[in-house]
């Protein structure tokens, strides 16, 4: 199975939530201002991080990548299921939600301020990051039964902006998810579009999937590794 896409449309952290249960190679060619980056994630846990086909290991270096992927991430990804390399063990729920609480977010990833959200369904259960809990203990009473970013913005008295920033955050966090009742949502340019089957949360593109004819291999994965360095095209 491959996943691949554009982060034109797909935030970073939605990847990282489709992937959580899936063991493989993410790759991205230009993600890190121009340079490549490759994760290796089993069940939700990143095993190995390379950055133009080097190591890293280092954790702080680690969060500042994943910091700089979660807020500006650009360019195709593609991930395939597969062999992974082990180097390190960080569960990337935990990466996330740390990161995202203060990463500044590009405002195409925002929801739209239309859009309704409400409560996770086990988000009693999950630890809120420290930068996030007055904007937790403001939002969860209001968005209980389901809430806009006007609504918040009418009722909290702030900004329609801060408060599309506020629900990204809670989102990512994983304290509260877009309503589907509605049967259609809103693409993050502001146009209304059906819900399809497979897209991704809170957006209106769909994650293309497609069968490749071989998994990646040690070989395979050596040779692309290989062409990236001296600028050829992986296969």
């Amino acid at each position: 199975m491959a996943i691949y896409g554009d982060f034109e449309y797909h935030a970073f952290n939605d990847i990282i939530k489709v992937l959580q249960r899936h063991t493989g190679v993410l790759f991205m060619r230009t993600a890190l201002a121009g340079r490549s980056v490759e994760m290796h994630l089993k069940d939700g846990t990143l095993n190995a991080l390379f950055i133009d086909g080097f190591p890293v290991s280092e954790p702080l270096r680690i969060r500042d990548t994943i910091s700089t992927l979660t807020s500006a991430a650009s360019g195709e990804y593609s991930f395939e299921v597969g062999e992974i390399t082990q180097q390190v063990s960080f569960p990337l729920d935990d990466l996330i939600r740390d990161v995202i609480s203060t990463a500044k977010i590009p405002d195409q990833q925002l929801p739209h301020q239309e859009t309704r959200f409400e409560w996770q369904t086990n988000a009693s259960q999950v630890q809120v990051p420290p930068a996030l809990q007055n904007s937790w203990s403001s939002v969860s009473p209001l968005i209980r039964q389901g809430a806009s970013a006007i609504d918040l913005s009418r009722q909290l008295h702030i900004s329609e902006h801060e408060a599309r920033v506020t629900l990204y955050r809670l989102r990512a966090a994983g304290l509260v998810t877009p309503q589907r009742a509605a049967g259609a949502f809103h693409d993050p340019h502001g146009t209304p579009a059906p819900s399809p089957a497979s897209a991704m949360p809170g957006t209106s593109q769909p994650i293309p999937v497609q069968q490749p004819q071989q998994q990646a291999g040690p070989v395979r994965r050596l040779l692309n590794a290989l062409r990236r360095l001296t600028g050829g095209n992986a296969v």
